[in-house]
């Protein structure tokens, strides 16, 4: 009991240090870049291309796609952005935001010990609100880091609990549970990076499977579009299309995946053996690689994919036509 206890209690403090982390981190950056992303969302936009570019690079540098998700509703909602426009910066937010997952997957934990004084040190002593900012995202980066150190001190206790470990070697080899999994627990945190980070320590200790981890790489970036349906509502029907356009893309990219799993799966570990990388890479190039593969494919069919969007989110409901109809008789 003592140990179930032990390892809960470790995978809790772990979860809440990674998730601050992620969070405090994309918060810096935000901060760092906020009035900068507005103009580079509205200026660099001006075709599906360099929409997708755009949201690629916004990401990149606030490590939020969240973040970007929800300034691009706003911005859609304030008529600066386009549907169309909106949509290719989605395909790139997707993209930006697998810097961190990539970040996560490398041997680097210990740095977390060395950030987080470094990081207090440049948010004290900084005078400007810049270098607070910068200071802010090193503390999170750090926290990040002493988050994904705790998940691993609770792994030795799990393998040696029968109880944890026949419950990972039942529910931690089926890719669907993972997937459901996946998803609901991103949707609590609000941050597909965190869930990514523990899927990463799950897999990397060989606590479950590969088929099981792609399942829970995949409802992450289901779960992560729950926050911009939040932001949308209340908002014009503009900002309703982009927040489902967001919605939509990520679960049809996820169908597909499953429909083609196995040679998803291959075309992942092939892809790691060609850039000379070892298995713990394997979860953050899956992630990197769906997001690309899904912006690939819906690149060329955008303008189709922004119908459909309109047909499934009318500028008026019909049950509105029908009542006006109805009272004018």
């Amino acid at each position: 009991m003592k140990i179930l206890l032990l390892i809960l209690g470790n995978l809790l403090v772990g979860s809440i240090t990674l998730t601050w982390g992620v969070g405090m981190m994309g918060q810096g950056l935000e901060q760092l870049n906020t009035k900068t992303m507005k103009k580079i969302l509205t200026k660099y936009t001006s075709n599906v291309l360099s929409a997708f570019a755009t949201g690629t690079v916004a990401t990149a540098l606030v490590q939020s796609s969240t973040a970007i998700t929800v300034l691009t509703v706003s911005l859609v909602n304030g008529g600066l952005l386009t549907l169309t426009q909106a949509v290719g910066i989605i395909y790139g937010t997707n993209i930006g935001t697998t810097i961190t997952a990539q970040l996560m997957s490398f041997p680097i934990m210990d740095l977390g010990v060395y950030a987080l004084p470094l990081g207090i040190c440049i948010y004290i002593v900084g005078r400007k609100k810049d270098l607070q900012h910068i200071g802010t995202t090193i503390i999170g980066l750090g926290f990040m880091f002493l988050g994904l150190k705790i998940l691993n001190f609770s792994i030795p206790y799990i393998r040696n609990s029968q109880v944890a470990y026949t419950l990972f070697a039942t529910y931690g080899q089926n890719p669907f549970i993972g997937l459901i999994v996946g998803m609901i627990a991103t949707m609590l945190v609000h941050s597909s990076s965190a869930t990514i980070g523990l899927t990463i320590v799950l897999f990397n200790t060989g606590l479950i499977t590969y088929p099981s981890a792609i399942g829970l790489t995949l409802g992450d970036n289901i779960g992560t579009c729950i926050t911009a349906q939040i932001a949308s509502i209340g908002t014009h029907v503009s900002a309703r299309r982009t927040a489902w356009a967001h919605t939509l893309y990520n679960i049809i990219g996820v169908l597909i995946a499953l429909i083609f799993f196995r040679p998803f799966l291959q075309l992942v570990t092939k892809t790691t053996v060609f850039l000379g990388q070892s298995n713990e890479r394997l979860i953050a190039n899956t992630h990197t690689l769906f997001n690309i593969m899904s912006a690939l494919l819906f690149l060329p069919i955008t303008p189709y994919y922004v119908r459909l969007i309109r047909r499934i989110i009318p500028d008026r409901p019909k049950y509105a036509k029908s009542y006006r109809k109805h009272s004018l008789k």
